[in-house]
């Protein structure tokens, strides 16, 4: 007997078409919004200087001999500024069928999302290069080593004092975190990065509440990010003050809506930001080196 089925009639059924899905990134500014910005204006150059008077010491005197005097020879660190952008051309035609206005503002947020993944790239390079470090390669992040990095940075050449201390952030893959969040249940056994006496049941709640950290560690937030500097299966995070870093912004997005190329019959869109970055201070930060590899447990 012959029957009819969908597969007879394919010409005749209707397409349904769900909303767009965005393609999602990492584009929370966690790393850039830990360094110090400086954002340019009209009639500055873009190449920012950003001198240093170095320090003095004073010694203890002898009546009737005269004072030993010092020469103040300062210090400058530059950051270029330089173009980063994105460019997408669409058809007048193929944006008649998908809807002008919707499909640009889509376009427009997946462009805004890539110069946000290539900012906290950029910027997290900086943290690459401190040049102390704590934690290990191939190891499991801990507790402990947020402590020593702070402790670092207290006890430094250029100590922080407790005002700075402050402005300390700890940027960690969530790998990292992972290994953390695991600490912060202790048993009381003293093992390792354990406490002799179990965690206090505001902490472990202040970690069971979300998956993002919570509050602040050691006084200092945690803050969670997958574009810091990979090497194979380890990762670099980092313990740092805001100003061990600079961003110059010489430049903000700026976003243009090309359509002059008439005979192309196309829309380009163009997204560029100018930038520079450069390390300040040295001994204001610390990389934090352990393993990125994927938890199971």
């Amino acid at each position: 007997m012959a029957i009819t089925i969908s597969s007879n009639i394919t010409n005749l059924q209707e397409k349904v078409i769900g909303p767009a899905r965005m393609t999602l990134k990492d584009d929370v500014l966690a790393i850039k919004d830990s360094f110090e910005i400086v954002r340019g204006r009209d009639n500055m150059d873009d190449t920012y200087n950003s001198p240093k008077i170095p320090g003095v010491t004073a010694f203890g005197l002898t009546e009737g001999v005269d004072m030993t005097t010092e020469t103040l020879v300062d210090s400058n660190v530059s950051v270029s500024a330089t173009e980063v952008g994105v460019a997408v051309e669409l058809t007048n035609k193929m944006l008649r069928t998908v809807g002008r206005d919707d499909f640009l503002r889509k376009a427009g947020k997946a462009m805004a999302s890539a110069i946000n993944v290539k900012e906290e790239q950029d910027f997290a390079t900086l943290i690459d290069g401190f040049g102390n470090a704590v934690g290990l390669d191939g190891a499991s992040a801990t507790i402990g080593q947020l402590g020593a990095a702070l402790a670092q940075l207290r006890a430094g050449s250029e100590p922080l004092n407790e005002a700075m201390m402050r402005e300390v952030s700890a940027v960690l893959h969530p790998y990292g975190w992972h290994d953390i969040s695991a600490q912060l249940f202790p048993t009381g056994s003293g093992d390792s990065h354990a406490p002799s006496t179990p965690t206090p049941p505001a902490v472990a709640e202040q970690v069971l509440r979300r998956y993002f950290p919570v509050g602040n560690y050691f006084g200092t937030p945690i803050k969670l990010s997958t574009n810091l500097v990979t090497s194979t299966n380890d990762v670099r995070s980092g313990v740092f003050h805001r100003s061990s870093g600079l961003i110059y912004e010489f430049m903000p997005v700026d976003v243009d809506v090309d359509d002059s190329d008439k005979s192309m019959r196309a829309v380009e869109l163009l997204m560029v930001v100018d930038y520079g970055y450069g390390e300040i201070t040295d001994g204001f930060g610390r990389e934090w080196d352990h393993d990125a590899v994927a938890p199971t447990s």
